[in-house]
């Protein structure tokens, strides 16, 4: 949620209206101690974290066929970690000991699972981004929804002032650390501006409060925020933290408008040590997240397939007999993925690669132009066919890139990904690399493929 930012955890798992990926939910201050201002530890943090979650409001998702619907969101939460900082407050490693979460999106209800695989998570702070990833492997999209941080403590941290506090102390807030603290590309206007209310006995309330205007996804959004905390001037550590984030977003290609607002309450304890988080653990994962730790796997509602991809692909269908993904930047469409599982073929039948080209061209028809490369490779156990196709769209040149996937068992699938020519090089990058991770998976019970059943529920 909050900043509400990639948040409404991809609710809709059987929901008739809720676009896929529009769950807005939330993102949660949790965060870490530090040391006093304007000084260094040496040694590395340890907390126990408990947070409340409150997001009230409404929702406009975009459905298939572009119309936008306008649904009530009512979101509650709870979590409970405990958590590793390093001295520089640029990463953490947490073990998740409770994650429960209840999304109300008009009448539908629904409380998303989170693998218990994914309970080890690291946070992972630069200059220009905020990154939370799960050593033990790519977390789904709606685990992360769950769990991302928007007003992560750590960037909290990056508010204080390098001055000493002092009583009535003021300070601005830098845009670049306001736009990573609320989860969005951008902040471009407004102001958000940090006070001491009071300091005794090495306690300061510290408060921040303003208004911004800034960019998510690409499309223009508007926030009212407070942040209302306890600072140990002593330990350089938060003991709690209150959040109230108001937020009015535009409808955007594959993320939902929003209009809602998110209480976030943090409580923070300070621990000389955890059990769930050792020396060995520490020394192996605070480091640099290695390539790839950025990945989400796919797992559709009843596809039958999981399938790895870079988190600027967002979930816009996802129905049995097809799911499909698009890449939104700065608000445009730059490509689109659709991904069907189709019924088994005899395993001693050979792939007609010539029959699935004809397809191809039968299905584009006039906006076929010609057929730019075709490609049959091993991928693993996998068999794969490539055809890349080049046409029109209107006045549009587009491309589609069309991969058959099968394996000995006779499982295939198909999978294509449809872009504007202009946009070739940052497909290019991810089409085979997303495809190499395929995996079949069984099909639920009476689960409708792509050729088998036409109409079934949107999940957004």
């Amino acid at each position: 949620m909050p900043s509400i930012h990639r948040q409404i955890q991809q609710l809709t798992k059987q929901s008739l209206v809720i676009p896929v990926n529009c769950l807005v939910i939330f993102a949660f201050f949790l965060g870490m101690g530090r040391v006093v201002i304007g000084q260094e530890t040496l040694i590395g943090h340890f907390q126990q974290v408990e947070a409340d979650i409150r997001i009230t409001g409404s929702i406009s998702p975009r459905i298939p066929g572009g119309e936008v619907v306008s649904q009530k969101i009512d979101v509650t939460g709870k979590q409970r970690y405990d958590e590793w900082l390093n001295s520089t407050n640029t990463r953490s490693i947490r073990q998740y000991k409770a994650i429960s979460s209840a999304i109300a999106i008009d009448e539908y209800r629904v409380r998303p699972k989170f693998r218990r695989q994914s309970t080890l998570i690291v946070t992972d702070l630069n200059d220009t981004r905020l990154l939370l990833y799960s050593p033990s492997g790519p977390m789904t999209s709606e685990e992360l929804e769950l769990i991302n941080l928007q007003g992560n403590l750590l960037v909290l941290y990056q508010l204080l002032p390098d001055a000493e506090l002092e009583t009535g102390t003021t300070f601005d807030a830098r845009y670049m650390t306001l736009a990573k603290l609320l989860g969005i590309d951008e902040v471009s206007g407004g102001k958000v501006t940090g006070s001491v209310s009071s300091l005794e006995n090495s306690i300061a309330v510290l408060n921040w409060t303003g208004s911004i205007t800034g960019a998510a996804d690409g499309v223009a959004t508007d926030i009212d925020l407070i942040i209302a905390t306890q600072f140990n001037t002593a330990t350089g550590r938060f003991s709690s933290v209150k959040i109230r984030i108001k937020e009015n977003r535009k409808t955007g290609l594959a993320r939902p408008g929003l209009d809602v607002v998110a209480n976030i309450n943090l409580k923070i304890l300070d621990v000389p040590s955890t059990p769930t988080i050792g020396e060995t653990l520490i020394s192996r994962l605070d480091t640099p997240p290695v390539r790839g730790s950025d990945r989400i796997i796919l797992r559709p509602i009843a596809s039958g397939f999981t399938i790895y991809h870079q988190r600027n692909w967002t979930v816009f269908v996802d129905q049995p007999q097809m799911c499909v993904l698009r890449m939104i930047k700065n608000g445009e469409l730059v490509g689109q993925c659709s991904i069907s599982r189709l019924p088994n073929r005899d395993s001693n039948q050979p792939i007609d690669v010539e029959k699935f080209q004809s397809g191809i061209i039968g299905s584009l028809g006039d906006q076929f132009g010609q057929v730019l490369d075709r490609k049959q490779y091993k991928e693993g156990d996998l068999h794969v066919i490539r055809v890349a196709v080049v046409g029109q769209n209107g006045d549009v040149p587009v491309q589609w890139n069309y991969y058959h996937i099968s394996n000995p068992a006779g499982q295939q699938a198909v999978a294509v990904f449809t872009f504007e020519l202009t946009n070739e090089p940052l497909i290019t990058k991810h089409d085979r690399s997303m495809v190499s991770t395929f995996a079949f998976k069984e099909l639920p019970v009476e689960t409708p493929t792509a050729q088998n059943q036409q109409n079934t529920t949107v999940r957004k």
